[in-house]
């Protein structure tokens, strides 16, 4: 069986960009000669590589397995032999909101000032897509138990303090014991794991159930500023507000033991991924 080359690349293009029509975009061919390929590339393997879900296109199990494996080789030839055209490629950064104003932001205008023939476009860390190309970086929160197949570079703690306003501790003056926080309005992030292991940590048992989840820490802080209750609340995002005593610590006790935030890039990203990566760290 001979090796089909040009149909691997063109299932591992649809599998990046997860559209038919991006991929025949790409390569400058018409959607239906690239449906071709991938039909003759599923002929020759003898499985089903993409399903429709809706509207969609899904990769299956067996796609997700030969993707892995495709993903990194082709990246680098991509590297390799197309490194004068993606000199001018558009660098992608997803990054949570709870980044962007305070240590996101101010390290772009540095960087774009240096460099102002880089084009960057900024989007939402939640709209990142699994599979970061060699033009993209993701910029977030990290466990120590987490695992991914891109290179991670950590940049600093996400291990949290319990916080409320002053405000909200003038009107529950027993939230210094760890008794009184139990009955407190607790806010939660994501969902109530973190406050069980934070009480955990001190043999106490969170019974109540959570009541109001947040979706991520930028609505969270906004919550805790509003005296809603008190927050678990990452020590190196809010040393403004605890400064300015706009925020409270209740407790020297962290929470989310071994959290860290990290930028998150593609083994074989390109040297100007890497030259704003390197920017974003000395700032």
């Amino acid at each position: 069986m001979s090796l089909p080359y040009t149909a691997l690349h063109t299932f591992h293009l649809v599998v990046r960009f997860g559209s038919l029509k991006q991929t025949a975009d790409y390569l400058s061919l018409t959607e239906s000669a690239v449906s071709h390929q991938i039909k003759r590339l599923e002929a020759q393997l003898g499985y089903t590589l993409f399903y429709k879900s809706g509207r969609q296109l899904k990769v299956t199990p067996e796609g997700i397995k030969l993707s892995t494996e495709l993903a990194q080789p082709f990246d680098h030839i991509d590297k390799v032999l197309l490194t004068k055209k993606q000199n001018t490629h558009t660098i992608t950064l997803y990054c949570l909101p709870s980044l962007l104003e305070s240590w996101l932001l101010p390290r772009l205008l540095a960087f774009k000032k240096a460099n102002p023939n880089y084009d960057l476009a900024i989007r939402y860390y939640s709209s990142a897509p699994d599979y970061l190309d060699e033009y993209s970086l993701r910029i977030g929160s990290h466990e120590n138990s987490d695992s991914t197949p891109h290179s991670l570079t950590p940049i600093f703690s996400g291990e949290t303090l319990p916080v409320c306003s002053p405000i909200y501790l003038s009107q529950h003056p027993n939230l210094l014991s760890l008794n009184g926080l139990l009955e407190a309005d607790l806010l939660h992030d994501h969902s109530d794991a973190s406050w069980q292991d934070w009480f955990s940590l001190q043999s106490k048992q969170l019974i109540q159930p959570a009541k109001v989840i947040y979706e991520d820490f930028h609505l969270l802080k906004m919550a805790t500023l509003a005296a809603q209750g008190v927050a678990l609340c990452p020590e190196t995002l809010i040393q403004q507000d605890l400064l300015k005593g706009t925020l409270v610590s209740l407790s020297h006790q962290k929470g989310n033991i071994g959290r860290y935030y990290a930028i998150e890039q593609n083994r074989y990203a390109h040297a100007n991924t890497h030259l704003l990566i390197e920017h974003l760290l000395k700032s």
